[in-house]
């Protein structure tokens, strides 16, 4: 997922994303537009759902998240930062 963030070939889709996100922006922002950009990292292993941003207590088991639908915001991870 990560790779080698320095080294272009060896980079993972996940410095890849951000790079093709963040050069969008600049070459947009020269119109005099603004942006937020907020971000969650998750990971679901075994079908349960965790956060990655999150930091936890070392020897500490990371919670795990539930999957919820809401009619008006449709599906979400419940607490997900």
């Amino acid at each position: 997922m990560m790779g080698v963030p320095s080294d272009p070939d060896l980079r993972g889709i996940i410095p890849n994303c951000f790079k093709h996100i963040f050069g969008s922006i600049d070459e947009d922002s020269e119109d005099g537009k603004r942006f937020l950009v907020r971000c969650s990292y998750l990971e679901i292993y075994n079908e349960d759902v965790f956060d990655l941003i999150v930091e936890h207590k070392k020897g500490a088991t990371p919670q795990k998240l539930d999957i919820k639908e809401n009619p008006d915001k449709g599906i979400f991870v419940k607490d997900l930062q």
